[in-house]
């Protein structure tokens, strides 16, 4: 009878249990969408389809709750549900972008900067005209900059590379050169000056680089790899710098917060809910952790370690413990994914068109001996993700695929285990060969690829240097795709000062044109839908979140974009002219144009908008 009684009780309670759970899945949607061509990306599988095409989504907190006809999902409205008619527009998942470091390009958006920054702070200037007009203005710019300076006040120029970024070789080329370290002190003796270059490229003068020196104070000596390079000493022109200068000694930590948040906002206007990216400095991890603690990032941003003015690191078994213990751990806004000790180079196993291209040709990071060799091998022994790497030549991809076998090996690992980690590499310049592309697959890696490089001209110049068979490894997404090895999609520039956004991007993925009109091995190109997949669900791939990222389906985060034009059927040359009508990070609203926020009742909102860029028009 006891036991009877008890086995009825325990049925009571698992009734009431699951009569719980059916009641909390019925509570009615925060907001629906609905009247629109919903763009799910629900299909998995490594090829172009991208699954169910629906007309409406619920959501509820920051998780989509239903997908599917107009009358399915609005019956589960309730008195308090946001519904919003998108009158035939397209939904695509939130677009997730890989390699792109925001924090690099932050602080060569004049709006943002000029946001947070006043002549109080610093002096800062920023120059966006054509490259013989910078020359004419320049000495101006400087004059004025340093009158206006207190002394010792730190100044800042950005000689920026136009709305279409067309020229940044003729204005990079100016540091050193017609733009000197020796103009700077002469100007500017008493004041902190750098010239920083519309994307990478840096100068200073002295006084810059003694508050430089001063700021790490001891731990300068200590450094294997110095924040300043010996160019800096000899001529005050530097490449990447400007990172240490900036993020670590120019801008104090609550402005520089602020500019990443009003960066992230920016990215989430061009329908981006996702951009994975290296950290490079104490400043940068400091300031992005403070968002995510506040709550106050508007989308989501998986980092990766990369410090290698510590490389020596990597030969300590704590801190190789401590860092592999740490991935995937963080928020669904800031989590770590990974760790670099180096990045590849250009170094490739061809011949070249003539002896010039292989003398300028570096050796390869990951040479046998090298340095860097040993502290890969470090990193993945201990069971450690490489991920978030910059690569260029064919040569060193080589090296690491060598290095995770057989550090792997070591480790114990099995092949299972090896494909668990997920291992990725970035920017695919002139890399994988065919060849690689079958280890890359067995390894169960994924990769990142730069389709900017083949619209700067990139893809033309490994034409020119190495012939047809390299130009066939630029960004090669159509042989990945057929191999079934998912790809990413990244930026990597500075487009907030431009008229580029996202879409640019996935145009030149799908046609291979590059700035002049040059179309570069056209059989690399993918079609929009594959493009469309590898900007969002294989992002979320890249990030090992898609489970919760990358794709609508219900349970899902979400994360969507909702566009002024239908991306699948437009012409592909009109591809780059779409833009973000709205875009929601986890059941939010980040970013709404006026001409939508007016057609729903809602207030603009996102920084493209609140700044004046150009979505403020839209």
């Amino acid at each position: 009878m006891k036991n009877r009684l008890l086995l009825q009780l325990l049925g009571m309670l698992a009734a009431l249990a699951c009569g719980s759970q059916i009641g909390l899945s019925q509570q009615p949607p925060d907001m629906i969408l609905y009247n629109g061509k919903i763009v799910t990306v629900d299909n998995d599988e490594v090829n172009a389809n991208l699954g169910a095409t629906a007309q409406a989504i619920a959501i509820q907190g920051d998780k989509i709750l239903a997908v599917g006809t107009n009358t399915q999902v609005r019956g589960l409205a309730g008195t308090n549900t946001k519904s919003i008619d998108l009158q035939g527009k397209m939904v695509i998942p939130g677009m997730s972008g890989t390699h792109d470091h925001p924090m690099d390009w932050d602080p060569l958006n004049p709006l943002i900067v000029q946001k947070v920054v006043n002549d109080s702070m610093h002096i800062e200037r920023f120059l966006n005209v054509a490259p013989d007009e910078v020359l004419k203005q320049f000495p101006q710019v400087l004059n004025e900059a340093v009158q206006k300076a207190k002394l010792g006040q730190w100044i800042r120029i950005s000689l920026l590379y136009g709305k279409e970024y067309r020229w940044g070789d003729q204005i990079s080329g100016y540091l050193g050169r017609q733009i000197t370290k020796q103009m700077l002190d002469m100007a500017a003796p008493n004041n902190p000056t750098i010239v920083r270059g519309g994307f990478t490229g840096i100068l200073m003068n002295q006084k810059a680089i003694e508050e430089t020196e001063k700021h790490y104070g001891a731990e300068w000596e200590k450094f294997v790899r110095k924040p300043l390079g010996e160019g800096i000493y000899k001529t005050g022109t530097g490449g990447t710098e400007y990172r240490w200068v900036e993020q670590d000694v120019l801008y104090p930590p609550a402005a520089l917060a602020e500019i990443y948040r009003l960066g992230l906002s920016w990215f989430g206007g061009y329908g981006m809910t996702m951009n994975a990216s290296r950290i490079y400095t104490p400043g940068g991890i400091a300031a992005y952790s403070t968002l995510d603690r506040n709550k106050q990032m508007a989308i989501r941003l998986p980092w990766a370690w990369f410090w290698p003015q510590r490389n020596d690191f990597f030969s300590d078994p704590y801190f190789l413990a401590s860092t592999v213990s740490r991935e995937g751990t963080g928020s669904d806004h800031f989590w770590f994914m990974g760790a670099v000790p180096s990045q590849g180079n250009d170094c490739t196993t061809l011949p070249g068109t003539s002896p010039e291209v292989k003398q300028r040709e570096p050796e390869c990071n990951y040479r046998p001996g090298g340095y860097y060799r040993q502290v890969l091998y470090n990193y993945i022994k201990a069971g450690g993700r490489f991920a978030g790497a910059h690569t260029g030549g064919d040569g060193d991809i080589d090296h690491i695929l060598d290095i995770i076998e057989q550090a792997s090996k070591d480790g114990g690992m099995t092949l299972d285990q090896i494909r668990a980690k997920r291992h990725a590499y970035d920017h695919m310049a002139m890399n994988p060969r065919p060849d690689q592309i079958q280890r890359v697959k067995k390894l169960g890696m994924h990769l990142s690829g730069w389709d900017l490089f083949v619209w700067e001209g990139g893809g033309y110049q490994v034409l020119q240097d190495y012939g047809e068979q390299a130009s066939q490894w630029v960004v090669p997404r159509k042989s990945l795709i057929d191999a079934g090895v998912t790809n990413s999609v990244e930026i990597d520039r500075p487009i907030g000062y431009t008229n580029l956004s996202f879409f640019s991007v996935l145009h030149v993925g799908i046609t291979r044109k590059d700035l002049n009109g040059r179309i570069i091995s056209p059989q690399q190109a993918i079609s929009r839908e594959a493009m469309l997949k590898a900007a969002t669900l294989w992002g979320a791939v890249y990030a090992m979140r898609e489970d919760k990222l990358g794709s609508i389906k219900t349970g899902k985060l979400a994360d969507l974009a909702v566009l002024d034009r239908d991306y699948l059927t437009i012409p592909v040359d009109d591809i780059p002219n779409i833009r973000a009508l709205m875009t929601i990070v986890g059941g939010k609203i980040v970013h709404l144009v006026p001409s939508m926020a007016r057609a729903i009742g809602m207030q603009p909102m996102g920084s493209q908008v609140e700044l004046g860029g150009p979505a403020a028009q839209y």
